[in-house]
């Protein structure tokens, strides 16, 4: 930007704040004028209404505006859980359809943390390159689950991806958790869930 361009704005700059200046003195000039014929008493008493008035009408916005705000926290935090329950629901069900999966993905591009993304993209890599049923599947829905809670606000301290991944997918004596998380074919479980 050149000499004359930086002087323009420069002047332009100042012209806008000696206009408004120039405004706020009239407004409280008309102002002074309204009160001028009024008597003292009757004015003190309609400037303080006055002032109460602006400051209550700014705390109720406020108040409006916050609340409006906890509303929208709210309901994305529900749209969050939900969508986390489905991706519980789609992992654990050895039978889940191609369209089931593809919806999970729709709804955690929408509500998704990009770490708990990150765990579902590993998880269907490895159930597509491996099987849902191998273990390192099941090792990837703990680490999934993990990332869930954070990103519902639950600290991790005290409990590995393990150990989530033990509370909803239980090892048996006849079934381990890895042959819980597919299907107990392993072709359908791969044709399903690539």
């Amino acid at each position: 930007m050149n000499i004359f361009g930086k002087t323009f704005g420069l002047l332009l700059g100042l012209a806008l704040m000696a206009a408004l200046v120039a405004g706020a003195y009239f407004a409280l000039e008309f102002i002074v004028s309204l009160f001028a014929g009024l008597d003292t008493q009757v004015a003190r008493v309609t400037a303080i209404a006055s002032v109460v008035v602006l400051l209550a009408s700014m705390i109720i916005t406020a108040g409006i505006r916050e609340a409006g705000r906890r509303s929208t926290a709210v309901q994305h935090r529900e749209q969050k859980a939900a969508t986390y329950q489905f991706f519980v629901d789609c992992w654990e069900d050895p039978t889940s359809a191609r369209e089931k999966l593809q919806a999970l993905d729709r709804l955690l591009a929408l509500y998704g943390a990009a770490a708990v993304i990150k765990a579902h993209v590993a998880l269907r890599t490895i159930a597509r390159e491996k099987g849902s049923w191998h273990p390192d599947a099941a090792s990837q829905f703990g680490k999934a689950l993990f990332e869930i809670r954070k990103d519902l606000g639950e600290d991790g301290q005290g409990i590995t991806a393990g150990e989530l991944q033990e509370l909803v997918l239980p090892v048996s004596d006849s079934v381990g958790s890895a042959a819980r998380l597919g299907d107990p074919q392993p072709s359908a479980a791969l044709a399903s869930r690539s």
